[in-house]
C-alpha cells in the first residue's frame, strides 16, 4: 500500500479512492432517488390535504392531520438514512483497513451501513439520531457536500441572538454544553458498530475511553487532525491565488478570461472535493485513534459485525498487481481527460458569453420597519429617511389599537421601543399618541412618536412603496378590509401591497380584493411554494435559493428576502437574482449593490463559480 503521514494522519490511497467512489455513489442514488421519491411523496400527501405546500405559516394542521403523521414518519426515516448510514460506513471501512482482515467495495460498504441500521432500531437509537440532527442546525454547519449542509438556525433568529447578551450568553452555553455531550461520547459509534455494544454500554464505554485518553485525544484529533485538513485546504488557496495572479499578466483579455475561468473551475471543484471527503477521513481517524487507544489499554479490538466483503489477497506477484491496478488506472485516466476537456469547454462557453453573465439584474431595496437603522424603528422619520436614500420599499408592521385606530408597531407590546410594557389593544389612540419610540440603533438620536397608517400613507405617498404587515393578534378580515379601505381613499393601490405571515389572511385579501397587490411572509416551507396565491413570496435567508427563485418568477411572482443585514448575506443577495431585498442596512445595501456593478472581470467569475 502507498501511504503517507500528514501530522500523524496516515492516508492511503486506495482508502481515499474507495471513500470517492462511496461517496459519489451514495451521493448519487441520494439526489437522483431517494430525495425526488422523498419529495414526490410529501407532495403527494400535500396535495391530499388540500393544499400546494406547507409553511411557516400554515403548518399545524397539516402536522395533526394523518398526512402529517407520515410526513414526520418519513422525515425521520430520511434522517435516519442520512446520518446512519453514512457514519455507520465509514467506520465500517476504517475497521476493516485497521484490521487489514478484508477489503471491501463500495456497493458492499453502503448495504452493510444499511444493515447496521438495525442496531440503532431502538427508541435510544432514534433519539441520538435526532440529536445530531439537531446539533447540526444549532452549530450552524452542514456534513460535508449533503442536502444537510444548509440546515441551520435562520438568520432573523441569529441576529437576534447575536444582538441581545442574555440571548447570546444563553447560546454559548447550550453550545458548550452540546460541544461536551457530543466530545465525551466521540466514540459511542465505534463501541456499537465494531464492538457490537448495547446503545446503553457504547455510550458509557466511550465516555471511559475519552475520560483516560483526553490529552492525548486533544492532540491527535482536535489539534493534528483538523490541522492537517486546514493547512492542505490553505495550500489549495495558496496555489489557487499564485495560478490566477500568473493568468493576470496575459494581456489578451479573453485568454486572460478563459484563465481565469478555467483555474476557477478547478478550483470550486477541488474545494469540493475536500468537502466531500472531510466527514470521511475525521470518521477514520477517529476510528484509528479508538484502535490505538483501547490497544494502548492492553484491550484487542475485534470487528464483529458480519459483512459481505472480499478475502484480502495480501502480497501479489507484480504482475497480479499491475493487472489489477490497470482497469483502475484506465478509469481514472478516462475520468481526469474527461474532466479536463469539461472544464476547458465549459470554461470557452463562459468566456464567449461573459458580457451576458456580467450584467447584473436591478434589485429593489426595502427598508426594514420604517427606514432600518436610518432612525428610530417604524417612524415616520425612518421611512423618509429611507425615500431619501434611495429605497423603493418601506415595510412597516400595522395593529389595532383599543378604540379601532391603527398604529405602527412590531412586537407584541411597546416595552422594547418605548418602555410601555402594554399592548396596541391595551390602548386608545391617544394613549398610544403619547408614547416615545427610542432609537435603538443610535443612541444619541431622536425618539418618535408612534406613528399611525395614516401618517405614513400620507407621507410615503408619491416618495416611496409601501409594505404593510398586518400584525399580531388583531390581524383579521376586519384589519384587511380597514387598510385597504384606507389605501383606495387615498388611490395607493399602486404603490402599497399587504403583507401576512398568515396565509389564511393573504388567501381572504387575494379573493375579495384581487386588485391589492399581496405578500406572503414564511420563513420556511415544504411543497409548491410559488404555486400559494399571493403577488409577492418574502421570504427568509434559508429558503431564497437559486432553485426556489427561479420557480418563483417561473410563477409569475416576486422573490424579496429578508432580513439581509450581515455583510456575508448582503455580498450574497446583491449577487443573487432576487426582486428586493429587506434590510436593516439599507446604506450598506445600497453599497453592495454598487460595489457589485463595479466587479472586475476576476470577481465576477469568482462570484458566478462560487455562489
Amino acid at each position: 500500500m502507498h501511504t503517507k503521514q500528514v501530522n500523524g494522519f496516515h492516508l492511503n490511497k486506495k482508502l481515499i479512492w474507495l471513500y470517492t467512489k462511496y461517496q459519489l455513489l451514495t451521493k448519487a442514488i441520494l439526489l437522483l432517488i431517494v430525495f425526488p421519491l422523498y419529495s414526490g411523496i410529501n407532495r403527494l400527501l400535500i396535495l391530499s390535504s388540500g393544499r400546494v405546500s406547507i409553511s411557516s405559516g400554515d403548518y399545524l394542521g397539516f402536522l395533526l392531520s394523518i398526512q402529517g403523521f407520515v410526513f414526520i414518519l418519513l422525515s425521520l426515516l430520511i434522517l435516519t438514512l442520512l446520518v446512519g448510514i453514512d457514519i455507520n460506513a465509514f467506520i465500517i471501512i476504517g475497521a476493516l483497513s485497521q484490521e487489514s482482515r478484508a477489503s471491501i467495495t463500495a456497493r458492499q460498504a453502503l448495504w452493510a451501513g444499511i444493515r447496521s441500521l438495525k442496531l440503532l432500531a431502538k427508541p435510544a437509537g432514534l433519539l441520538i439520531i435526532i440529536y445530531i440532527g439537531l446539533v447540526i442546525p444549532l452549530v450552524g454547519i452542514g456534513i460535508g457536500v449533503s442536502v444537510m449542509e444548509n440546515f441551520k438556525i435562520p438568520n432573523f433568529i441569529t441576529d437576534v441572538i447575536f444582538k441581545d447578551n442574555l440571548y447570546l450568553s444563553a447560546y454559548l452555553v447550550v453550545l458548550i454544553f452540546l460541544a461536551a455531550i457530543t466530545i465525551t461520547y466521540t466514540f459511542f459509534f465505534q463501541y456499537l458498530i465494531i464492538e457490537n455494544k448495547s446503545i446503553k454500554d457504547s455510550l458509557s464505554l466511550s465516555a471511559k475511553l475519552l475520560r483516560r485518553h483526553w490529552k492525548s485525544f486533544i492532540k491527535d484529533f482536535l489539534f493534528k487532525t483538523l490541522l492537517a485538513y486546514l493547512l492542505l485546504a490553505f495550500l489549495v488557496l495558496v496555489l489557487f491565488v499564485g495560478v490566477f495572479i500568473v493568468a493576470g499578466t496575459i494581456e489578451n483579455i479573453t485568454y486572460q478570461r478563459f484563465a481565469t475561468i478555467l483555474v476557477s473551475i478547478f478550483t470550486v471543484e477541488a474545494v469540493a472535493y475536500l468537502s466531500l471527503l472531510f466527514i470521511p477521513l475525521v470518521t477514520y481517524r477517529l476510528t484509528q485513534l479508538f484502535y490505538r487507544y483501547n490497544a494502548e489499554e492492553g484491550h484487542q479490538v475485534s470487528f464483529r459485525l458480519s459483512v459481505s466483503t472480499r478475502p484480502s489477497t495480501g502480497i501479489s506477484s507484480h504482475a497480479e498487481t499491475q493487472s489489477a491496478r490497470l482497469p483502475v488506472r484506465v478509469l481514472g485516466t478516462c475520468f481526469v481527460v474527461g474532466l479536463i476537456a469539461f472544464n476547458v469547454g465549459t470554461s470557452g462557453l463562459l468566456t464567449a458569453f461573459f458580457d451576458e453573465i456580467k450584467q447584473n439584474k436591478p434589485i429593489e431595496i426595502v427598508a426594514h420597519r420604517g427606514g432600518g437603522d436610518l432612525a428610530a424603528e417604524n417612524s415616520v422619520l425612518g421611512m423618509e429617511k429611507a425615500a431619501e436614500a434611495g429605497a423603493a420599499w418601506s415595510e412597516i408592521d400595522v395593529q389595532r389599537t383599543q378604540d379601532g385606530h391603527y398604529v405602527i408597531n412590531h412586537d407584541s407590546t411597546f416595552t422594547r421601543v418605548t418602555g410601555v410594557s402594554k399592548k396596541s389593544t391595551d390602548l386608545t389612540l391617544a394613549d398610544a399618541r403619547k408614547l416615545q419610540i427610542k432609537d435603538l440603533f443610535n443612541v444619541n438620536g431622536p425618539s418618535q412618536p408612534v406613528a399611525t397608517l395614516d401618517d405614513f400613507l400620507d407621507a410615503a405617498k408619491g416618495r416611496i412603496g409601501l409594505l404593510i404587515e398586518l400584525k399580531g393578534s388583531t390581524a383579521d378580515p376586519k384589519m384587511a378590509d380597514d387598510l385597504i379601505a384606507a389605501i383606495k381613499a387615498k388611490n395607493m393601490q399602486s404603490s402599497v401591497a399587504l403583507l401576512s405571515l398568515d396565509y389564511s389572511l393573504i388567501a381572504y385579501i387575494e379573493e375579495k380584493y384581487p386588485e391589492i397587490k399581496t405578500g406572503y411572509l414564511y420563513f420556511f416551507s415544504v411543497g409548491d411554494i410559488d404555486k400559494l396565491n399571493t403577488d409577492m413570496l418574502i421570504m427568509e435567508e434559508s429558503e431564497a435559493t437559486p432553485e426556489r427563485i427561479e420557480k418563483i418568477h417561473q410563477a409569475g411572482k416576486k422573490a424579496i428576502v429578508w432580513t439581509v443585514n450581515t455583510d456575508e448575506s448582503i455580498e450574497k443577495f446583491v449577487l443573487s437574482d432576487v426582486d428586493g431585498i429587506i434590510t436593516d442596512h439599507v446604506l450598506k445595501v445600497q453599497a453592495g449593490i454598487a460595489a457589485r456593478d463595479n466587479r472586475g472581470d476576476l470577481e465576477v467569475i469568482i462570484d458566478s463559480l462560487w455562489e
